[in-house]
């Protein structure tokens, strides 16, 4: 049977084989972070070369077919200000028809005015 001190040594063995498979990974994940970093901080300029393409009259599918991916943020436009007065309503339109039922009535059912007539006079008995 294995001592506590061999079995110490073998788990250590074991241990440093992890760490040593894990330091291409731990080399590839910084320079990923660093290549990652440098790719954001041409997002900003992109976005605005883009525009600037479109804005000299070539269309989003042009570009795309050219090999420019379309960016996924756009450049902020003028902010919306408030309008200071209400829209009015529009009023009803001389083509709409005048034999539309007007909103929220129930359309009536065929035969149900002679269904009504008939069994009025019957007597059940």
């Amino acid at each position: 049977m294995a001592s506590s001190h061999d079995i110490m040594q073998r788990m250590r063995e074991v241990q440093a084989a992890r760490e040593k498979a894990f330091e291409p990974l731990a080399e590839i994940l910084g320079r990923r972070a660093e290549l990652q970093r440098q790719l954001a901080e041409l997002d900003a300029p992109y976005i605005k070369a883009f525009v600037a393409a479109e804005a000299a009259g070539w269309t989003a599918e042009e570009l795309t077919a050219i090999g420019a991916e379309e960016p996924a943020k756009r450049p902020k436009g003028r902010p919306r200000t408030r309008r200071t007065t209400k829209r009015e309503k529009p009023e009803a339109s001389a083509t709409e028809s005048p034999t539309t039922p007007p909103v929220g009535t129930v359309p009536a059912q065929e035969g149900a005015a002679e269904a009504a007539t008939a069994t009025a006079g019957s007597v059940s008995g």
